[in-house]
């Protein structure tokens, strides 16, 4: 059987009753993802989508923001370029993409025109999710080093499967769903520091909705444009890239978001900054640091990702999030890293400013196991923290207690105190939603 085969089998047929924890880790996920819609609904990226689709007309689905309800298809583009646009919404390691910020506002839209119940949303949810990690599985890292932007390429074909299996598809028409997309699929990694990066995001979600709208009414594609000749596999990614085989032998068991999880940011930038962040705020709080009494902080991280973190003066909050000099410097001037440090104002800040020479990458060593931050003292001493795990990853996930006081803060000068309450909620009790309209009105256009 063809790729597409074999995952559009497994998508139409596989059961609901998911094992392992998956609907809480799925939950867990729609919180999140909601949260970091809200709180980037105003940001350019999302104001940019917004004004875009204003004249395209008017449909079922909520798009934060905007003062009418959209066609699906735009709703989700909206939402979902919203959702990345701080930076701020969970990754995935074998992707090395951000999952939820494409397939959840998929099946937002979607649902929400067709009046679907949480569990099936939370379902469709997991078995995107599936699909996006054992597709990163074959692909990566190949695919992530030639330049390409898995969120947008990969999370397309994710969208596709998760929306088909909303609606009740059978194989057949998974299929050619799956295959639509890999035509729908683009975007590279050079957009970095530009408001395309964010909306890389929506274009994939609203893309997942137009493949399987379009597969819905009979349109047709390939069953080998996965793994054929001409395929996404020897079109996108080297000679290196795992292949199908074991990724695919391996769908639904374990389910892809018990064997990895999803990672949940804690700070609103590039996750290639978090453990360097983790390791300044650390020494910071334990020695009681000071910013004038630092001469030198050295970050070690992997040498493939220094070159994504390529803005050692930003010019602006969107090269700022990419840039590990200006994080590690609003770490050590703050003793955070927050929202509100990614603002026009907040990254002209002198003190912060001032900090950026004092910051310098080098490429881990082959033989060093995690990454480390070193600081040097103006008094000679030397401080060093080793950093096995960042924060919020699979291997050090949040707390539920330190998942919703995020999501309080994303709420926080956004919605309103009843509404971001209710909100919250509603998101904790999901899995019962009769009607997803349930929780999408606290979204809409008189909120």
């Amino acid at each position: 059987m063809s790729a597409i085969s074999v995952i559009a089998e497994w998508a139409s047929g596989v059961s609901e009753d998911h094992e392992g924890g998956a609907y809480g880790r799925a939950r867990d996920g729609c919180i999140d993802t909601v949260a970091c819609l809200v709180a980037g609904a105003h940001d350019p990226a999302s104001v940019a989508a917004r004004d875009a689709i204003a004249g395209w007309g008017t449909g079922a689905a909520t798009v934060v923001g905007d003062s009418e309800r959209r066609p699906a298809p735009w709703a989700a583009l909206a939402n979902g370029t919203a959702v990345d646009a701080l930076d701020f919404d969970d990754y995935d390691v074998p992707a090395a993409s951000h999952p939820s910020a494409v397939i959840l506002p998929a099946l937002l839209a979607l649902g929400e025109e067709r009046g679907a119940s949480g569990r099936s949303l939370l379902d469709a949810y997991i078995v995107g999710v599936e699909v996006q990690l054992r597709l990163g599985e074959a692909l990566n890292m190949s695919h992530f080093h030639k330049g390409f932007h898995s969120t947008a390429t990969i999370g397309t074909l994710a969208a596709s499967v998760a929306c088909a299996r909303l609606l009740g598809f059978d194989a057949a028409t998974t299929g050619h769903a799956l295959s639509i997309a890999t035509s729908l699929a683009a975007g590279s990694k050079s957009q970095l520091g530009t408001t395309t990066i964010h909306l890389h995001t929506g274009l994939a979600a609203h893309n997942g909705v137009l493949a399987t709208a379009l597969a819905g009414v009979g349109a047709t594609g390939s069953v080998d444009a996965l793994d054929g000749d001409w395929g996404t596999l020897r079109l996108l990614a080297d000679g290196d890239a795992p292949g199908f085989d074991i990724p695919l032998s391996k769908l639904g068991d374990p389910l892809a978001i018990v064997e990895f999880g999803l990672c949940v940011k804690p700070y609103p930038c590039c996750s290639y900054t978090t453990s360097a962040i983790d390791g300044v705020l650390s020494l910071r709080a334990e020695h009681g640091l000071a910013p004038n009494e630092v001469a030198e902080v050295i970050a070690r991280i992997p040498a493939r990702n220094i070159e994504l973190l390529k803005f050692p003066k930003p010019e602006d909050e969107l090269e700022a999030r990419f840039s590990m000099e200006f994080c590690l410097a609003v770490a050590l001037h703050r003793g955070a890293v927050l929202v509100a440090d990614f603002t026009p104002t907040a990254i002209t800040e002198k003190e912060v400013r001032a900090l950026l020479p004092r910051i310098r990458m080098e490429a881990l060593s082959e033989t060093a196991e995690h990454e480390n931050v070193t600081i040097l003292l103006r008094d000679g001493r030397m401080l060093e923290r080793t950093v096995e795990h960042p924060r919020g990853s699979a291997a050090l996930p949040f707390s539920e207690d330190e998942l919703l006081s995020k999501f309080d803060s994303c709420m926080d000068g956004v919605l309103g105190a009843d509404d971001a309450t209710a909100l919250k909620q509603t998101l904790i009790d999901i899995e019962s939603l009769d009607d997803i309209r349930d929780l999408t009105r606290y979204l809409g256009p008189s909120n």
